[in-house]
């Protein structure tokens, strides 16, 4: 009980030490932006920035059961809406519905499946490596380029970059999952023979 006692203790102190970090930074910033500018514009950017790392790392921090799920959640309701801030800062518009919004989800999806995958106790770690392989190798550099190719009204289906990352990816996902699968026969071989 006391272990527990230092260990909240120590994360309430870093949870404090990064909250005062973070607001030094982004007061320094909105300060210098408005005495050059007279207004608040290129500020906004790290300002962003630091809210979704900080919104990431302090659920990780301040839970003690579902710390993953907390990181995914503080990432995801934070990034989203700091993509459509960059939209409204830059002067190209329309973008952020067609491109930005379809490519976040897809990231953040193939993300949280991966998180799922490494934290599962009972799931060998070669598997959630080949998963998460095969997900941002394959499904999400696919899905990317498919969702860029139909913003800019291309048909480039043949990118021999992409066809190339998702050729390597899919085998490196392979032998990663061949590797879990056989690992795992050996396992159960051996407790067999013992």
């Amino acid at each position: 009980m006391d272990k527990l006692k230092v260990v909240t203790k120590k994360n309430d102190r870093t949870v404090f030490i990064i909250t005062i970090i973070v607001l030094l930074i982004t007061i320094f910033c909105l300060i210098i932006n408005y005495s050059i500018d007279n207004s608040i514009n290129w500020s906004l950017y790290p300002v962003g920035g630091l809210i979704v790392i900080w919104a990431t790392l302090i659920p990780m921090l301040i839970l003690k059961k579902y710390k993953v799920l907390g990181l995914f959640v503080g990432l995801t309701i934070t990034l989203i809406p700091f993509i459509f801030l960059v939209q409204y800062q830059v002067s190209v518009k329309g973008w952020f519905v067609p491109l930005a919004l379809p490519i976040l989800i897809l990231s953040l999806l193939a993300f949280g499946i991966s998180l799922i995958a490494f934290t599962n106790k009972k799931l060998n770690k070669f598997y959630a490596v080949g998963l998460t392989i095969f997900l941002f190798g394959v499904i999400v550099n696919y899905g990317v380029g498919i969702i860029v190719n139909r913003f800019l009204n291309e048909n480039n289906v043949l990118d021999i970059f992409r066809v190339t990352t998702i050729s390597i990816s899919f085998i490196l996902s392979l032998i990663f999952i061949f590797t879990a699968y056989f690992k795992r026969k050996e396992i159960k071989r051996t407790h067999n023979n013992v």
